[in-house]
């Protein structure tokens, strides 16, 4: 099983103060996932990287513990890894923003 995850970015917000410039793009991140008899994860392996290791590694870590939920189909695993994935980048720039 391949789960495709397209990294979009955030909605532009209205920020007051400094106008900070991000040059450069996310690439689009591809895990492969052996899934044992009960759908739970027994091997994950990152088929394309996003550029970020520990950003795959948690990727693979999210999807591990997704596939311990009690709905185990592809669709449920891979919607409960992109809301995982989306409140972490959100709690990464949120933090950063407040710096």
């Amino acid at each position: 099983m391949i789960l495709a995850l397209g990294l979009a970015l955030l909605g532009s917000q209205d920020v007051i103060g400094e106008d900070i410039v991000v040059t450069g793009r996310a690439r689009p991140l591809q895990v492969s996932v052996q899934l044992d008899s009960k759908r739970r994860v027994r091997a994950c392996a990152i088929a394309q990287s996003s550029g970020d290791e520990n950003f795959d590694r948690l990727t693979c870590e999210t999807v591990a513990a997704c596939s311990r939920e009690p709905d185990r189909s592809h669709k449920a695993i891979q919607a409960c890894t992109q809301t995982q994935m989306t409140k972490i980048i959100n709690d990464q720039f949120g933090a950063n923003a407040n710096q």
